[in-house]
């Protein structure tokens, strides 16, 4: 006797799979959302009834930024993934080498801690010099001088032409 229903037919799934490092950004966007939210109420009121005060701008920011953060990861979640424009020579499928990035993240960390005992200048050049490291450059003596340039040079119109007050570190009373 045959069976009047013919068994399922498995159909080939068109849902892709989740991109890690797609989500990853979508929940990085969504934590500067939060952090951004947090650091805007944070913000002091002058306690005057006003339509426009300082907490607004900050405020769109923060929201737009964890609206786009949330449609990012639900994009993400359903298997949507940021595609290299047609003019980038990339593969999306090629493994990811976290090794420069790894690099930078290590000498930001590094040049933070080194910001209070040895000032804003050799601090932000280690910054610089591992960036540039982590790019390919390899003559040590060249961005070593160029990061304290540029450091430097950071320093004095931060500090001279913002008027803001930076960590001069062991440079005080030099600069």
């Amino acid at each position: 006797m045959l069976d009047p229903v013919p068994p399922a037919v498995a159909l080939p799934s068109s849902r892709r799979p989740i991109s890690v490092p797609d989500l990853l950004v979508a929940l990085g966007v969504v934590l500067l959302g939060v952090l951004l939210l947090i650091g805007t109420n944070q913000i002091a009121t002058s306690g005057m009834n006003t339509v426009v005060g300082p907490k607004v701008f900050p405020l769109i920011v923060s929201f737009g930024t964890l609206g786009l953060g949330v449609l990012l990861t639900i994009g993400a979640l359903r298997g949507h993934r940021a595609e290299p424009a047609t003019e980038e020579d990339t593969d999306p499928n090629a493994p990811v080498n976290l090794a420069s990035p790894g690099l930078i993240l290590g000498g930001f960390l590094l040049g933070t801690l080194l910001l209070q005992p040895l000032g804003f200048v050799f601090g932000t050049a280690v910054m610089y010099f591992t960036v540039a490291f982590a790019f390919g450059e390899r003559r040590y003596g060249l961005i070593a001088g160029v990061a304290l340039i540029v450091a430097l040079i950071t320093y004095l119109l931060f500090t001279r032409g913002l008027g803001l007050t930076l960590p001069p570190g062991i440079l005080k009373g030099i600069l």
